[in-house]
């Protein structure tokens, strides 16, 4: 390992925890938040002029960023608690999180259609842009990997997509809040506070972190990837078909939150969100604009011309049922940014009733994201005659 390696390391595992600790001290503005300020980091180091960009060094962040998110996703999974109270106070949630996935499943397959002979591989860009409709920016990653997507434009999409989805996150931070109150009507709460907190407490027991709680909880994330890769091996012959680790993670993930005793770890959901934000980071060291300038203005094209459709069709979708603003914009940002932005979004619209459900529906998503951008870049593959990249390598 060379300095650069090692910088990107440290700089990826240690700065979540003073990004956390200064946020929640409330030493950051309320926009700040310990993910924006990992992307933003990243970012800004990658576009300084004295950070480079070499064949060894991307690979070397991208295997970090793919280790962060093995290990992340199955942690924020365990959060996920499916049960009838759920589900019946997140209804309104639920549907206006099904309207995202729709609006980016129509939008992603369009574009990959229109470009598919002017663009390389368009069903894996298809397929990982609507499984991050879906789930956020790791799932990007976790189905660019399992697609064998090519490393280079892993980096460039998520170029792409921290540049177009960041300007629109921004609007939803400032001034967009007020466009949309013109649009969906207000939120009435109709829950009851001890349903809220009954919710809550579901999904994030309130219950203390020791450290032995934590290596507990680590344990349990190392176990079910260790499983995962052990049966991917187990039935393909080689842990190399990623589209099958991808799956079995997620899955797996997604069946340990049943386990009756699982709540006696607490709550997993932070130490999975320092995963992603170290996921962030590295993402963040590889967003080169200069280069997406230079080589990726196809992608550049291809994300425009997804997200921004997604956008419109959610607005008339969730206009045409009658959803109200608040549950419009939180059922947006879980679909687009995943769960880690939605409590930031929850505090700027002053509405703490539509956290637990943004939450559970965002973390759903972010398991469901992987099945659906997988499945759908096989059915735009067979539509359009592109192959995808051979799982043999």
């Amino acid at each position: 390992m060379d300095a650069y390696m090692w910088i990107a390391l440290f700089l990826a595992v240690l700065f979540p925890l003073p990004a956390i600790w200064a946020y929640r001290k409330g030493w950051l503005p309320g926009w700040l938040s310990p993910i924006i300020a990992s992307y933003g980091i990243g970012i800004i180091l990658a576009n300084s002029g004295i950070w480079p960009s070499y064949e060894e060094l991307n690979k070397f962040i991208e295997l970090l960023a793919g280790f962060s998110m093995l290990l992340g996703l199955p942690l924020l999974l365990f959060a996920v608690r499916l049960n009838k109270r759920t589900l019946k106070l997140a209804g309104p949630m639920l549907i206006a999180f099904g309207f995202c996935a729709i609006a980016g499943i129509v939008s992603t397959s369009a574009v990959s259609i229109y470009l598919a002979d002017e663009v390389a591989d368009t069903p894996v860009l298809g397929g990982m842009l609507a499984g991050m409709y879906t789930g956020g920016t790791p799932n990007v990653q976790a189905i660019g990997t399992a697609l064998r997507a090519d490393s280079n434009y892993l980096v460039l999409i998520q170029a792409a997509d921290v540049l177009l989805g960041g300007a629109y996150l921004l609007g939803l931070v400032t001034f967009l809040p007020g466009v949309y109150a013109r649009i969906f009507p207000a939120f009435q709460v109709d829950e009851k506070k001890e349903d809220i907190a009954e919710i809550e407490s579901a999904i994030h027991p309130n219950l203390k972190r020791p450290l032995p709680r934590l290596l507990a909880q680590f344990a349990l994330g190392v176990a079910v990837t260790a499983a995962s890769l052990g049966l991917t091996r187990l039935l393909t012959g080689s842990i190399d078909n990623f589209t099958v680790l991808i799956l079995l993670l997620t899955t797996l993930g997604l069946a340990t939150t049943f386990f009756p005793n699982l709540d006696r770890l607490g709550d997993p959901y932070p130490l999975g969100e320092y995963f992603i934000l170290v996921f962030c980071v590295a993402i963040g060291l590889l967003a080169n604009f200069s280069q997406l300038a230079r080589e990726g203005i196809d992608l550049l094209l291809f994300c425009t011309l997804s997200i921004v459709p997604t956008i419109i069709i959610l607005i008339l979708l969730c206009r045409w049922w009658g959803i109200d603003r608040d549950t419009f914009i939180l059922s947006s940002v879980a679909g687009l940014y995943g769960p880690v932005f939605v409590a930031q979004i929850s505090a700027v619209l002053g509405n703490r009733a539509l956290l637990a459900p943004g939450l559970a529906v965002s973390l759903l998503g972010f398991g469901i994201g992987n099945y659906l951008g997988i499945g759908l870049a096989y059915l735009l593959s067979w539509f359009t005659g592109v192959a995808l990249p051979s799982p043999g390598g």
